[in-house]
């Protein structure tokens, strides 16, 4: 019988981010190969469709002209409440399903219906960035330790041509 071997590469390096004054907390890893592309790409989304928002008020604006204030004031509603909702569906598919309800609990225990606004998904993001520098910056790091210590085990006769 031949000789076992074990592999067991679990042990991803995980960092702790507590979201709120009560201590919920969410984990993430930067050994997690698509967490900075998923930030990346919600921030884009988030900047995307603020930019979107004067357009699309606009629009609204066009098409309630004749309207009473009230049908205007709706209409206005529901662009802004798109935008928020889709703020929360971007932060959940990075952090995990609840992380905007972990943020915003205390307004969420306040009022159940509590739907955080424009303004707070983009300071989410801001006050969240330089989290994720820091995270993927340690990675790099450890990423360029580790490979140089790799590189120190073979020296440089050990790629030399054996001679004849």
């Amino acid at each position: 019988m031949g000789k076992q071997y074990s592999l067991d590469l679990n042990g991803a390096d995980f960092d702790e981010i507590i979201l709120n004054q009560h201590g919920d907390k969410i984990e993430i890893s930067a050994d997690n190969a698509r967490l900075f592309d998923r930030f990346a790409n919600g921030y884009d989304e988030i900047i995307k469709l603020s930019e979107e928002m004067p357009g699309r008020l606009e629009a609204v604006e066009k098409e309630t002209a004749d309207k009473d204030d009230i049908s205007k004031s709706v209409a206005t509603s529901r662009v802004r409440v798109d935008f928020c909702e889709k703020g929360i569906g971007i932060i959940d598919s990075i952090f995990g399903e609840g992380t905007t309800k972990k943020v915003f609990r205390d307004d969420y225990e306040k009022d159940p219906d509590f739907l955080p606004d424009e303004d707070l998904f983009i300071a989410f993001f801001e006050k969240f960035a330089p989290i994720m520098e820091d995270i993927f910056d340690r990675k790099l790091k450890r990423q360029e330790k580790a490979s140089k210590q790799r590189m120190a085990k073979y020296q440089p006769q050990d790629h030399k041509r054996k001679q004849k």
